[in-house]
């Protein structure tokens, strides 16, 4: 019996060695997909902060005279798109406004390059869409 269970172990070398050097790289590609899902919902998170505060950024730009005259708040729509604009730009994003009655619809763009993952010089895009309603006075 014992010579059974030398042949045994001696037949087992090298097989664990070998097992990592297969597990290692997927292990590497695991990481890497985690590591860029993660920078990309960062990303994404980041531009739909920015798309909000730029609707917001919109929706504060009233017409005073037209608010003065029909006693209630109205918005200023080149302004409002404006401001929007604006603050994207100075996010360094762009993106598109829609100004409608008493509402700022903003849609941010952006690229992510993926840092890990050898995919070429490939950029994904994301969007985010943000709206606003008119602050009320008073």
């Amino acid at each position: 019996m014992t010579r059974l269970a030398e042949l045994w172990r001696r037949g087992d070398q090298g097989q664990a060695s070998v097992f990592l050097l297969m597990l290692v790289p997927v292990v590497m590609i695991v990481f890497a997909l985690v590591w860029e899902a993660g920078q990309m919902l960062v990303a994404k998170a980041e531009l739909l902060s920015v798309a909000h505060s730029a609707a917001r950024a919109g929706a504060h730009q009233l017409d005073g005279a037209a608010s003065l005259a029909g006693g209630s708040p109205v918005l200023d729509a080149a302004e409002a798109s404006q401001a929007a604009l604006d603050h994207l730009g100075s996010a360094g994003l762009g993106g598109q406004v829609v100004v409608e009655d008493n509402r700022v619809v903003v849609l941010a763009h952006t690229t992510h390059t993926p840092d890990l993952l050898p995919i070429g010089a490939r950029e994904i895009e994301a969007e985010a869409a943000a709206a606003a309603l008119q602050p009320p006075l008073g």
